[in-house]
């Protein structure tokens, strides 16, 4: 009597309460894959909302959030995911831009951020969570917009109710929460007159793309340093081709690629040294508000998103903030 009284009951919960809604369905995992089809999505979703007569208008910058243990998890495949996002945009925009009359981008440039955080625009940010979001372009960036409290950016972002990418309008406060690194932040020259160049020309700095060659078994380059605060010297090789300047600490240990100086006098990130294999020749830009020196040439300073390159020659002296030298020789 006991076994048909439960059953009873139970039918009666499943009656009221049906077992599909009872366990909620496990949310799909945060894959490389996954990314970068909300990245296509956004793209793809923006042409439709943007694009006006004969003009093709389309989604140039991208926000990605991500929750802070999937950012760390995800952190070396940033640069593929940005390649592989590229390529697609390329390829849907050769095979629609005989819909309109011109491919019109407001941007001059693809740029991609990648962020960590546990919360935005008043929503969780849980781990199974992908938050992309698209904008014509200038999206975020520098914070200087955030305290002056700009106007809300007019965006788009997946709206949960509708599970499609509509325009929406975000306050720029939100964006506060967010830990937006330069080793997350990409940039990527297009023109829509001439064919597109090489996807492997992305700017980044973490670990490039497989299509770059790696550097050579004795370096490219070799930067010998001085630390005057710390009486310190020694030598890197510089065997990526694109390095970064910073100071050492530990959010920066897992970068292969970053030379990291022990001192205060350091900004973090301080600069970056690139090799473009256009000019064959070494470059640097500088990201510090202390005064970077090349050959005692000050060194105009630049967003990390947006580096402004100045020409490195060989046998050159870096000095930052007057109290690290770096002597570069090339070895190519």
């Amino acid at each position: 009597m006991a076994n048909q009284s439960g059953g009873w009951l139970r039918k009666l919960g499943d009656l009221l309460v049906p077992p599909s809604q009872t366990t909620a369905a496990p949310a799909p995992a945060v894959t490389n894959t996954r990314i970068l089809n909300e990245l296509v999505a956004c793209f793809e979703d923006s042409i439709s909302q943007e694009s006006v007569g004969a003009s093709m208008l389309f989604n140039a910058h991208f926000l990605i959030i991500l929750h802070p243990d999937v950012y760390e998890d995800r952190l070396n495949a940033f640069p593929v995911i940005v390649n592989e996002a590229v390529s697609a945009f390329n390829q849907f925009i050769d095979a629609h831009k005989a819909n309109y009359g011109r491919v019109s981008p407001v941007a001059s440039s693809w740029f991609f951020k990648f962020g960590a955080g546990r919360e935005f625009n008043g929503e969780a940010v849980e781990p199974a969570d992908v938050r992309v979001v698209g904008a014509l372009t200038g999206i975020l960036s520098g914070n200087q917009a955030l305290a002056s409290g700009a106007a809300p950016m007019h965006v788009t972002q997946r709206v949960q109710q509708t599970n499609r990418y509509e325009k929406i309008d975000v306050d720029q406060r939100a964006f506060l929460h967010i830990d937006f690194r330069e080793p997350g932040a990409f940039v990527v020259k297009f023109s829509f007159e001439a064919p597109a160049k090489p996807i492997g020309q992305i700017n980044s700095t973490v670990n490039q793309q497989p299509s770059l060659p790696r550097s050579l078994e004795d370096g490219l380059a070799q930067i010998r340093y001085y630390v005057s605060d710390k009486n310190q010297d020694a030598t890197y090789l510089m065997r990526d081709r694109e390095i970064v300047i910073a100071r050492k600490e530990a959010d920066n240990q897992q970068f292969s690629n970053y030379l990291l100086l022990e001192s205060v006098y350091v900004s973090n990130p301080h600069a970056r040294i690139r090799y473009n294999e256009i000019t064959q020749g070494f470059e640097l830009a500088s990201f510090s508000r202390n005064e970077t020196r090349i050959n005692e040439r000050v060194v105009p300073r630049s967003e990390p998103a947006n580096p402004q390159w100045h020409e490195l020659p060989d046998k050159a002296q870096i000095l930052l903030n007057s109290m690290v030298t770096l002597q570069f020789n090339r070895n190519l």
